[in-house]
């Protein structure tokens, strides 16, 4: 008997990258990663092992690099466009994620407990702004979300002020 096409994790028909990749998330990272060889492409489900955050681009680079100094950077991947970021995090530990409204007005996306992310392979370095590590913990949810929150906040405070400024 064999696995449906998207769980089917032999090399029939499949890329040997992708099959490399696959057991590298698995076993590297213990991420439960499996190859969909319908859509010739690497998914993972969120929830138990991680959960992630999507950001456009702008406000990622930002939180990107506010996470690196505070020395909470984790994996971040960029979609094929690179108009979105995504955040790897532990997971959140709830079982549904209700982002506050500035993050939504934000254009911040949890991605749902039990959701499906697609995941660009390791050696693709273009899809990668932060690759992960084996080593490396990922940072928490909730470190992640305070500091998107804080970057939101300073740019409406920025944005305000700047109005304010040209009404006089």
């Amino acid at each position: 008997m064999s696995p449906d096409a998207t769980t089917d994790t032999r090399h029939d028909g499949i890329d040997d990258d992708l099959a490399w990749a696959a057991r590298f998330f698995a076993q590297r990272l213990g991420w439960p990663v499996r190859i969909d060889s319908a859509h010739h492409r690497l998914v993972m489900r969120t929830g138990d092992v991680l959960d992630a955050l999507v950001l456009p681009r702008s406000l990622g680079e930002a939180v990107s690099a506010a996470l690196d100094t505070k020395l909470l950077a984790g994996p971040v991947y960029r979609d094929d466009q690179d108009r979105w970021w995504t955040f790897l995090t532990a997971p959140c530990g709830h079982d549904t994620v209700v982002l506050r409204p500035e993050l939504r007005r934000a254009r911040v996306h949890a991605v749902p407990p039990q959701g499906e992310l697609v995941v660009p392979p390791p050696s693709a370095s273009d899809r990668w702004h932060q690759r992960p590590m084996p080593d490396r913990l990922l940072p928490p949810w909730s470190a992640v979300v305070a500091v998107t929150r804080s970057i939101v906040h300073a740019s409406a405070c920025s944005t305000a002020v700047d109005r304010a400024g040209r009404a006089r």
